[in-house]
């Protein structure tokens, strides 16, 4: 019984030694190819994804610009025909109106 119960406290002690061999481990400072590693990881993804999006938005907002530009130039002068038809109609409305109220 003694030798299973010795068994069991070695094994116990077993296993917390190699959790904290395995919390230290962890815990050690990254090393300096690491550092440039990630850094240079960091970079390389900044140059083949954000990079391109950026140029990619303002191609966009560039046509943008362009197709707001065009589309006003050619309403330009329907909405000025729609504004003088509104402002004739208006005005004929109360023409009709005064020659009612004449007679």
């Amino acid at each position: 019984m003694k030798v299973l119960v010795s068994a069991l406290v070695l094994l116990c002690a077993g296993s917390l030694q190699a959790a904290m061999v395995r919390r230290e481990a962890k815990e050690a400072p990254p090393a300096v190819d690491d550092f440039f590693t990630r850094h240079f990881q960091t970079f390389s993804e900044f140059v083949t994804k954000d990079l391109p999006q950026k140029f990619q938005a303002e191609e966009l907002r560039s046509q943008a610009e362009a197709y707001l530009d065009r589309a006003n130039k050619q309403l330009t002068p329907l909405a000025q025909e729609l504004q003088s038809n509104v402002l004739g109609l208006f005005s004929s409305l109360l023409d009709f109106g005064k020659v009612k109220e004449q007679p």
